[in-house]
């Protein structure tokens, strides 16, 4: 499938004002992912799927590129973190795992020109941007969620092309809806343990802070 660009100048300044109200409302979400993590047997992997998608298509649209950053946080320990861009996606800027949790900007995108334009496969809106595959290791005495949330682009995260009318679109704050993922923790049985005896030190003090004011209410 050919899509044709027009060239006139009037019509690209259209398309460059469309771009930048963005009628689009887009939505970037992760997918994949265990709902629990089991970290008592040592570090475990896995794998996040960054989808792009649009709430209401005007017909065929197509992802032409974008960037985002990643933040991970919560009760666990993050390894390492490794992006992999999907096969459509031919321009792509990797800014790498700092080992603070956060993930630098990474930038995709597929080249093309205002002439004819073939658009590459599983671009399509709804598909596949890329995956992060993260491992994690237990954080000692931490009990609770692990968190992995997407970042707004330095310029724009999501761009898009409609192949009926060849005008294109970008992303805004206001016009893009992030869905992002979290996990529950099972950590290591000595961090269990330790998250126990912490919380029946803590009873034990709440409660003879209870008995000492009565007595002294006495």
């Amino acid at each position: 499938m050919y899509i044709s660009i027009k060239q006139s100048l009037n019509l690209i300044i259209l398309a460059s004002i469309a771009g930048t109200v963005s009628a689009q409302e887009y939505v970037l979400r992760i997918e994949g992912g265990p709902n629990q993590v089991d970290l008592s047997g040592g570090s475990v992997s896995m794998t996040l799927d960054v989808i792009g998608d649009i709430f209401v298509s005007q017909g065929r649209e197509y992802m032409t590129g974008g960037a985002f950053s990643l933040e991970t946080f919560g009760a666990a320990e993050v390894e390492s973190i490794v992006w992999i861009p999907a096969d459509w996606s031919e321009s792509n800027i990797d800014g790498g795992f700092d080992n603070s949790g956060i993930y630098g900007e990474v930038r995709f995108g597929q080249h093309y020109t205002m002439n004819d334009w073939v658009p590459r496969p599983g671009s399509a809106m709804g598909s596949r941007i890329g995956s992060f595959q993260i491992t994690l290791a237990q954080q000692d005495a931490v009990v609770g969620d692990f968190y992995a949330e997407l970042i707004h682009g330095s310029r724009y995260t999501l761009g898009s092309i409609n192949a009926l009318t060849g005008e294109s679109y970008y992303s805004t704050p206001d016009t893009l809806t992030f869905e992002n993922f979290s996990t529950q923790v099972t950590p290591a049985p000595s961090g269990l343990g330790l998250a126990f005896i912490v919380g029946v030190f803590g009873c034990r003090r709440n409660r003879a802070s209870v008995l000492n004011t009565s007595v002294i209410s006495r």
